[in-house]
């Protein structure tokens, strides 16, 4: 599967520093919002929790005590700030977006569980910048997470298709 790596993610360099700015926000609480993102996943679609097999069965209001819990939301959050601190490198984009996928093929992630995620990230983003959080952000996030969707499940399904992670 060949994918142009100029084209990963169409972004201006308007929608580019509103994602970095936008960030810092949300940065500056890592294993907070980072536990948002995951929580509001479960709560849009429960069944995304059962791909956790460390803390399915801890109920929801025990998560944030749990330290698997907190490392995982923990590299969620690594992991967003890589995608930003690379928002000028098509290829880094690229590899990085394909490698989210195929870290979650032995978990058997389905690949409409990246569009959940993509929401709840969306979510944490209103609760953290509340009123500054606009059309424009907005904008600039979901394309950004339709690009990593889009690229991380055909990880995913690179993934599958070897057999391997």
């Amino acid at each position: 599967m060949s994918t142009d790596r100029s084209a990963v993610v169409s972004l201006t360099e308007g929608e580019k520093a509103t994602i970095r700015r936008t960030w810092t926000v949300a940065s500056r609480d890592m294993l907070g919002n980072g536990a948002n993102i995951l929580l509001k996943m479960f709560e849009i679609n429960p069944d995304t929790k059962k791909v956790f097999a460390k803390f399915r069965n801890i109920p929801d209001n025990q998560l944030q005590s749990t330290p698997r819990f907190r490392a995982h939301v923990t590299r969620v959050m690594a992991s967003i700030g890589t995608v930003v601190n690379s928002l000028d490198d098509q290829e880094v984009l690229l590899d990085l977006f394909k490698d989210i996928g195929k870290k979650h093929y032995p978990a058997r992630v389905p690949t409409e569980y990246f569009d959940v995620i993509a929401g709840a990230i969306l979510c944490m983003l209103q609760r953290c910048l509340g009123t500054g959080y606009t059309a424009e952000v907005d904008s600039a996030w979901t394309k950004l997470y339709g690009s990593l969707g889009r690229h991380a499940k055909d990880g995913l399904r690179e993934a599958a298709a070897m057999g391997t992670p």
